[in-house]
């Protein structure tokens, strides 16, 4: 078969495993933090379309934490929280250099990606030993889904050890489009009714420093969060990827 008739043919199948850190910026952690940093791990599948452009959809599990503990101005407050996050995404790639195992191509390139990505998670604490879903207190008398939706984009680097085999780095971020993944985000509710509505639990769970001072501090309408940013969080990771060899073999002289 001429080659010349099978251009389209030319799109290259690959699949990875992958491994890395996570971390989270948000109303728990206005900078980040390194010790909240926790491991994450994800495969993926990807379409080579071009030299240029491919689509990948991966999956990955990572946990993401954060403490009012770490910050002096926030130590009153004396929130904290983590939580897995589950997440799907599916992005479009693009190779600053023709990438590939063709005669003209590079072996290495810098890349660019963006995307979009759904996520599930479950913000947790600890009190007295015992854990909590805090989603089930409603600590800011406000309901909201355990389902996400988010913006992935970022940056790597590709490298193909032979035409089958790659290794890859890749930093990315994701704008999320919830501020609940630490389960703040806006006002005190009136403390007075988590104690009559759901017990000591409910009311210290909803303001913490209570711990510190035996009784509430904050009144319904105090700040608890700041509703004008959403959440985010980040990935750093090493990925394995292999590439399933085409019918077609023609090499790209252009």
């Amino acid at each position: 078969m001429h080659c010349g008739s099978v251009k389209a043919q030319y799109s290259r199948y690959e699949f990875g495993i992958q491994g890395g850190v996570s971390n989270y910026w948000g109303d728990l952690s206005p900078s980040v933090v390194l010790k909240e940093t926790h491991p994450t791990g994800g495969i993926f599948a990807r379409i080579n379309l071009s030299p240029s452009f491919a689509w990948k959809t991966e999956l990955n599990v990572l946990k993401v934490s954060g403490s009012d503990k770490n910050f002096d101005f926030n130590r009153g407050r004396n929130l904290s929280f983590y939580s897995q996050i589950n997440e799907v995404a599916s992005v479009l790639e693009f190779n600053f250099f023709k990438y590939g195992p063709f005669v003209l191509n590079k072996p290495y390139t810098a890349y660019f990606y963006s995307g979009i990505a759904a996520f599930s998670f479950n913000p947790q604490t600890n009190l007295n030993g015992k854990t909590f879903d805090l989603i089930d207190y409603r600590t800011e008398d406000v309901s909201y889904s355990r389902i996400g939706v988010a913006i992935p984009f970022g940056m790597g680097l590709k490298w193909m050890v032979n035409k089958n085999l790659a290794l890859e780095w890749q930093l990315g971020f994701r704008r999320t489009y919830t501020d609940y993944l630490d389960d703040v985000s806006g006002v005190y509710p009136d403390i007075e009714s988590r104690f009559s509505d759901g017990g000591l639990i409910t009311a210290t769970l909803t303001d913490r420093s209570i711990e510190w001072n035996g009784s509430p501090i904050n009144k319904k309408g105090y700040k608890r969060g700041d509703s004008n940013y959403r959440d985010w969080y980040m990935t750093s990771t090493f990925s394995l990827t292999f590439r399933l060899n085409s019918k077609v073999k023609c090499a790209r002289f252009y």
